[in-house]
């Protein structure tokens, strides 16, 4: 063994050793605010020059004892605009010392904040009739507004003022003329208030239908052309389709359907769709839905993964089906972590450019395929002419939809390749934390493909979601909205109870363990008792026992997803379906009927709350299947039942020695078989058809619940 090395004992170094490690010690001691935080985004700046404090109690009396104004910064890890702003304004010199002298800092997370990105998104709509990421503020001590913006650089640009001479006007007005701007801030606070939203209660003065009203406003913005709704940039609405679906299978409205599989078609063909990885980009900066904002977020392509695999019911069209897989397959690729979760999203940036990740040359595309395989590529996906990123082409079938089948087949090993090739460049970032609400999508999506392709693989992970899900819960007591790791935020959200709760009915008709639903009605009665003021009354969107310094609301008008409102109210009439009466029909039905109004003056922003209508009682079906769950003769019938898009409808399979009393789950009470072999039931509030053991039999009997009615 070497010899240790010999040194001459210096005193000065010592010292200098000494202070050396003693300011190591205090860099740690004194880490920034940020630096223990739960949010990815947040940990990104926890070494800026800035003194960013997180949103606490804490941050907002440091600003009310030092009588400073806020300043909000809200946004996101894979927000390409925040990163642009971090490299820029926030990097500036003045701008740092102005903050740090003169204002508190604060920045968020929205993500993480739903609660606190809905209150100031409102605001900024107010002020600017413009909203999206980064959200900055300029607020008083006590919160009121003074200025908002989106992404403003350090100076003038393109017609927006710089951030740094908003910042010395406010400094300059709030040190010689405070009064002023609290005057000022006064009447902003009087205006916002009148613009707050206030949900009307009570029941619907017309008698007309509010899915009617949604359906016909909906159709109106319909592209007839390109699908999606009107407008630029292009949103992809999973919801509004979603509903649309639905509407289109019940009322067997084949016009209305086409339109749905026309956008859904178009999206698939187009740039907003990662071509090679299969999952969908945010949105589309265009009409043709050609160059998308790069940012893949989780909640997106849950609800897309889940609106592809009922069109592929709806329609029997095997493309609806392979978009599905895709978008899967790849959030199992790229989202999904050790612990069975998923990450929320993958950055819109690599290398400081927003999309390079995804974007090619047709250079690039021939050193990888070679010459002679890479001109069916490009003459297929790679546009040189329209729709470039800084030169770069955008992946799409450039000769639309009717290529999709052709190509899929043709040309997937040069996919494959291309794929591999683009593992090796530098990947984005992927935020690795894990929203509660997203995952219980994430989850729903996996059962849906488990029941529809009969894929034991997407059950084990759904169910090992589902168990990623639970184990915070089951070790603490308590549910969150956020983690990193193991470290679990403080708040939580309607949404995260909401979604968790469709979720695990959405397994248990999917693998039918009946402690899918003990666990629902046991999160339901705690969403109940956590989120709702008084019985019938719709729910708070943060507990009505904890206080974040803004107002407490209820949210009902949708954002790209069901609100959690129209999560919850579905999940309490699918619940009573299966038997919970007792502790849930009353809250279904009163809070239906008080949602009326609202429904009747605000339904297509809404479309999730219509879709609980499909689960009343007076519409809503029951299926039943009685068998051994690996029988052949069972599958079958599950299958008939699978291969459909039954809105308003529950499942349930029963053993079939099962006792004939069910207390705790009345429709699980036990039936007898036909001729020995599985038998499916057909219901309507526990009344049933004819038993039928066939699955031809089975089929007209669903077939007829799809058939138009008055209703």
């Amino acid at each position: 063994m070497a010899a240790p090395c010999r040194q001459r004992h210096n005193p000065w170094l010592a010292v200098l050793a000494t202070l050396l490690i003693g300011c190591a010690m205090a860099a740690r001691v004194e880490a920034g605010p940020l630096a223990h935080s739960t949010s990815p985004y947040l940990l990104q700046h926890a070494d800026d020059a800035i003194d960013w404090q997180p949103w606490s109690e804490a941050a907002l009396a440091r600003a009310r004892r030092e009588n400073k104004p806020i300043f909000l910064s809200i946004g996101y890890a894979a927000c390409h605009w925040c990163h642009v702003m971090a490299r820029t304004t926030f990097a500036d010199r003045q701008v740092i010392e102005l903050l740090n002298r003169h204002v508190v800092s604060i920045l968020v997370d929205r993500e993480e904040r739903p609660d606190l990105d809905s209150h100031f998104m409102k605001i900024l709509s107010g002020m600017t009739g413009r909203s999206g990421w980064p959200a900055n503020f300029f607020l008083t001590p006590d919160i009121v507004p003074l200025f908002a913006a989106g992404y403003l650089a350090p100076e003038a640009q393109y017609g927006q003022p710089g951030f740094l001479s908003v910042l010395q006007t406010l400094v300059r007005g709030w040190n010689n003329d405070r009064q002023a701007i609290l005057r000022d801030a006064e009447i902003t606070r009087d205006q916002l208030r009148a613009l707050a939203e206030t949900v009307p209660s009570g029941g619907a003065v017309s008698s007309e239908d509010p899915r009617d009203n949604a359906r016909r406003a909906w159709a109106k913005s319909f592209d007839v052309k390109y699908g999606g709704f009107a407008g630029e940039p292009k949103f992809i609405f999973p919801n509004v389709l979603s509903f649309l679906l639905h509407n289109g299978v019940r009322r067997n409205d084949s016009a209305l359907l086409q339109q749905v599989f026309l956008t859904l078609d178009q999206m698939a063909a187009g740039g907003v769709r990662d071509q090679l990885g299969g999952a969908f980009h945010r949105y589309a900066v265009d009409r043709f839905w050609q160059v998308p904002h790069f940012e893949i977020l989780l909640a997106d392509n849950a609800l897309l993964a889940r609106l592809y695999l009922e069109a592929y019911q709806a329609s029997g069209q095997a493309r609806f089906a392979v978009v599905a897989r895709g978008i899967l397959d790849d959030l199992i690729s790229r989202f999904r972590l050790p612990s069975g979760g998923f990450a929320s999203a993958l950055d819109a940036d690599s290398e400081e450019k927003e999309g390079l990740y995804y974007t090619w040359t047709a250079a690039e595309v021939r050193s990888v395929l070679g010459v002679e395989k890479a001109k069916p590529f490009i003459a297929a996906y790679v546009d040189q002419s329209y729709g470039l990123v800084r030169g770069r082409s955008v992946l799409r079938l450039r000769e639309g939809p009717d290529s999709f089948a052709r190509t899929q087949e043709l040309l997937a090993a040069s996919r494959s390749r291309l794929l591999r090739a683009r593992a090796l460049r530098t990947a984005p970032f992927r935020d690795e934390k894990v929203l509660t609400s997203w995952n219980a999508l994430a989850v729903s999506a996996l059962a849906k493909a488990a029941q529809v392709w009969h894929d034991g693989r997407y059950l084990r992970l759904a169910q090992e979601g589902m168990n990623d899900l639970l184990a915070p819960l089951l070790r603490t007591g308590e549910l969150s909205h956020s983690r990193l790791g193991r470290q679990a935020t403080q708040e939580v959200f309607l949404d995260d109870y909401a979604f968790l709760v469709q979720a695990l009915v959405d397994l248990y008709e999917t693998d039918f363990q009946v402690r899918h639903l003990e666990s629902a009605r046991s999160l339901m009665k705690s969403l109940i008792e956590r989120f709702q003021e008084a019985p019938g009354r719709p729910f708070r969107f943060s507990p009505t026992d904890r206080s974040s310094g803004i107002p407490a609301r209820t949210i009902l008008d949708e954002d790209g997803a069901p609100s959690g409102n129209a999560a919850a109210l579905i999940a309490l009439h699918r619940l009573v379906s299966f038997g919970a009466e007792r502790e849930f029909a009353a809250q279904a039905e009163t809070i239906t009927q008080a949602l009326g109004r609202y429904l009747e003056l605000s339904a297509p922003a809404a479309t999730g709350l219509l879709a609980a209508l499909d689960y009343r009682p007076i519409e809503s079906h029951e299926i039943v299947v009685v068998g051994s769950p690996r029988s052949a003769d069972t599958r079958r019938l599950l299958q008939e039942v699978y291969k459909r898009l039954l809105p308003g409808t529950v499942l349930a399979l029963i053993a079939p020695n099962a006792s004939l009393e069910n207390e705790h789950w009345p429709l699980l009470a036990g039936r007898p078989l036909l001729a020995n072999t599985a038998t499916a039931y057909v219901c309507k509030n526990r009344l049933c058809k004819l038993p039928v053991d066939q699955p031809a039999a089975l089929a007209v009997q669903l077939d007829e619940l799809m058939v138009p009615s008055r209703r």
